[in-house]
């Protein structure tokens, strides 16, 4: 049962109405002794739409909610991994072709000081 204004997915803290979150426990057939939160004037005014939550319901959507952030965190640090790899092997590359420039640029000077000097 939600009969708060707006559905929250995490554990509440605050109602609608900006006042803090109270845990109690429900004393009905259907639900004894399950906890509850419930706005501090909702439940002074039970007829007004203040938040009401079920402890549970809100544990169990903050843990899925942590679960979809944590597989959110784990794609991002693969493409992360992926990205400093091609960087990686890009600049090896460069870093290659430039050292074999240069070492065929120093054979070349070289074996030109050496027919210039026959």
């Amino acid at each position: 049962m939600n009969t708060s204004r707006r559905h929250s997915y995490r554990v509440p803290s605050r109602c609608w109405c900006g006042k803090g979150v109270v845990i109690f426990y429900s004393r009905t057939d259907d639900n004894p002794y399950r906890r509850f939160y419930r706005c501090e004037i909702g439940a002074q005014r039970k007829k007004e739409n203040h938040l009401f939550k079920w402890v549970d319901d809100a544990l169990l959507d903050e843990i899925r909610r942590i679960e979809a952030e944590q597989g959110r965190i784990v794609e991002e640090i693969e493409d992360l991994k992926s990205s400093i790899t091609k960087t990686i092997e890009e600049e090896v590359r460069k870093q290659k072709n430039s050292l074999e420039l240069g070492c065929l640029g120093s054979i070349l000077w070289l074996f030109g000081r050496l027919r210039s000097q026959e």
